[in-house]
């Protein structure tokens, strides 16, 4: 759902500038290029995906119910562009939070990085609480969203495809933290060329 991707999106750039502070602190623009790319490639394929599967399957659900345009994209390129705008909300926020999250991290507060995560990650708990009642039952198009033709969130095909989009998110997104981490760990360790 739109209400949550942004959030997680920010909770991705802030999580994974969290993994790479060592290599941001140091002044090498390499180490800083490595983790800006690291983000950038992470969200293209593992965040951008989600959104499209979503938006795919399950269009009105995506966009939280609020509109009803989304119901018939085909033949109007003008809503067919969405698919950029979808890819922007995706990359962007993850950027952006990789931008904050190392401008915290180049000024010694490192700690905020970590507070701005977890705060993403009650906030996301919080919009699936007060969004409960369209998050945990799902129609497919505005259509059948205002005709009340749901089915719930546990149901198959929908939660298998949930759950397994989201394992496979969760567990490459802990994958980079851990790659960027040791980066950073091998880089302290490598004697300096002098």
């Amino acid at each position: 759902m739109l209400a949550i991707d942004l959030p997680v999106s920010l909770l991705t750039g802030l999580f994974l500038a969290d993994a790479g502070k060592k290599l941001l602190k140091s002044d090498d623009r390499n180490n800083h290029r490595f983790v800006r790319n690291v983000v950038i490639v992470f969200s293209v394929f593992f965040i951008t995906p989600v959104v499209f599967y979503f938006f795919s399957g399950w269009p009105a659900w995506e966009v939280n119910y609020l509109w009803k345009w989304q119901d018939n994209l085909r033949d109007s390129p003008m809503k067919a562009a969405i698919a950029f705008v979808i890819f922007f909300l995706t990359v962007f926020p993850t950027y952006i939070g990789y931008l904050i999250g190392k401008w915290l991290i180049r000024r010694d507060k490192s700690g905020l990085v970590k507070v701005g995560y977890i705060f993403m990650a009650i906030a996301i708990g919080l919009i699936v609480f007060l969004t409960r009642d369209i998050t945990f039952n799902i129609a497919s198009t505005y259509a059948k969203y205002e005709a009340g033709e749901f089915y719930k969130f546990w149901s198959y095909p929908f939660f298998h495809g949930w759950l397994i989009i989201n394992i496979v998110y969760w567990v490459s997104l802990f994958v980079c933290y851990i790659w960027v981490r040791l980066r950073g760990r091998r880089m302290l360790s490598e004697p300096s060329e002098s």
